[in-house]
């Protein structure tokens, strides 16, 4: 019983994911767009210090998360705040 939840859950998860855009991204990739996200909910931006102290990304690497967030604004899912200097926002193009 606990098995078929759990399937039935992941399925869930992956169709979510793929309808933000996400399946493209590592798991590490999608831990940290998430934390930032999250952060972005109840900030305005998601401060580089906060993001590498958030529950999603608690058990990364620090170099990991940053190779993380390097790929996420490339791919143009995240941006650099303008205002400042270390925080970051969903970018437009990820909404």
């Amino acid at each position: 019983m606990a098995h078929e939840a759990l399937i039935s859950f992941k399925l869930l998860l992956q169709k979510m994911e793929n309808d933000l855009g996400l399946s493209d991204l590592s798991d590490v990739e999608t831990k940290v767009f998430l934390a930032i996200s999250d952060l972005c909910n109840q900030f305005e931006t998601a401060k580089t210090q906060a993001v590498l102290q958030h529950e999603l990304v608690a058990s990364i690497g620090r170099a990991t998360i940053f190779r993380a967030i390097k790929k996420l604004e490339d791919r143009d899912k995240i941006a650099k705040s303008q205002d400042q200097y270390g925080a970051y926002s969903i970018a437009h193009s990820a909404m």
